[in-house]
């Protein structure tokens, strides 16, 4: 049988970063660590910290989780690349030393994530098209950004203003899109779009917005894959094919230089965490999520829950698998204003009831 990668042609990649006689991080293929690598040394640190944070970067959200559940509701976290550390974000000096007392890094804000998320929320209501909002947990804001198309502000500029410098705007250039590719489609009548990651019951899952609009997939070489069989979009951006085609379905991810990365989980993504995304225009990139919770609004309807990342994603990357070495992060749904944007894979997982191998 032939093996489903990711749907598409390849992209050039050049490994960078690692010698023959360094250690990989903790569940990293050898390209993986390369771009990752690469990513965090171009924000400024060394490549013997960047191996050692990606190698940390499981362990440091597991004390997070544990630290914000016991603090409550008021607590948010984040990853902070320069020191390796989790910080905790907690609005009672008393919360200091609980969370110091776990090795972790307390830092006291004025406003907690449950203010924090009320505001969001609030913003979110009246969203137009052209717009997204999400919770900057590192500055202690909302930040709600506008695209170039964007239009009828009033509402969400009066919402926006009620809570002060607790919201911050910020004017993005282009227009937050959707990252499926139309003309020559490769993988189906409609577009192209990439495979997030194989999943049991003998299904793929991937972005809702091309199973909604192409009822029927090809691999990269012309085979028949099969149906969509699931497309939840707007609102989320998930959706599941069914491999009719007999297609080899390994539980790896295609990294565009010949080489594959091994899932063997999923979870979360979290503000700091260090991230890779593969899709069949761009291939491998690499980045840094920045926003989570997130409501995006495209022109086809807002969805929700989404997280943000600076790495490279262009049309037809749609779908296509966000991971941390092993671990599956997420699925590609769009792009704007000098970012990206990928639903958590775990909510889409629960949603079809399958999961990644």
């Amino acid at each position: 049988m032939k093996a489903l990668g990711v749907l598409a042609a390849a992209a050039a990649l050049v490994p960078f970063g690692l010698t023959n006689a360094q250690a990989l991080p903790v569940g990293y293929g050898e390209a993986v660590a390369s771009e990752a690598i690469a990513s965090l040394t171009a924000d400024g640190l060394t490549t013997t910290e960047a191996t050692d944070l990606l190698s940390a970067q499981p362990a440091l959200i597991a004390t997070g989780e544990r630290l914000v559940d016991r603090v409550g509701q008021d607590a948010g976290m984040f990853i902070d690349p320069a020191t390796a550390d989790v910080v905790v974000t907690v609005v009672d000096q008393a919360d200091v030393a609980v969370v110091e007392s776990a090795g972790a890094t307390a830092k006291v804000v004025d406003h907690g994530m449950a203010e924090l998320t009320a505001a969001r929320d609030a913003v979110a209501e009246v969203l137009p098209p052209g717009t997204a909002a999400g919770i900057d947990v590192r500055a202690n804001q909302v930040v709600v950004r506008i695209d170039d198309t964007a239009t009828g502000l009033g509402e969400l500029t009066s919402v926006s203003e009620r809570y002060g410098d607790l919201v911050r705007t910020v004017r993005v250039t282009g227009a937050f899109d959707t990252a499926i590719s139309g003309g020559d489609a490769i993988t189906g009548s409609g577009g192209r779009c990439s495979l997030g990651f194989n999943t049991t019951g003998n299904t793929g899952i991937t972005a809702g917005h091309c199973t909604g609009g192409i009822s029927s997939w090809n691999d990269a070489a012309g085979n028949y894959y099969g149906p969509s069989i699931a497309a939840n979009f707007p609102g989320q951006d998930y959706g599941l094919i069914r491999n009719d085609g007999g297609l080899a379905q390994p539980g790896d991810v295609n990294l565009y230089n010949g080489g594959y990365q091994d899932i063997t989980g999923a979870a979360d993504p979290y503000v700091g965490l260090s991230v890779c995304k593969s899709g069949s225009t761009t291939g491998l990139t690499c980045g840094q999520v920045t926003q989570v919770g997130m409501t995006i609004c495209y022109a086809q309807g807002c969805v929700y829950n989404m997280a943000e990342s600076t790495a490279y994603v262009q049309p037809g990357d749609s779908g296509g698998a966000w991971f941390a070495g092993g671990t599956a992060i997420g699925i590609t749904s769009g792009m704007g204003g000098g970012y990206s944007y990928f639903q958590p894979v775990v909510p889409g997982l629960n949603l079809y009831g399958v999961s990644v191998f």
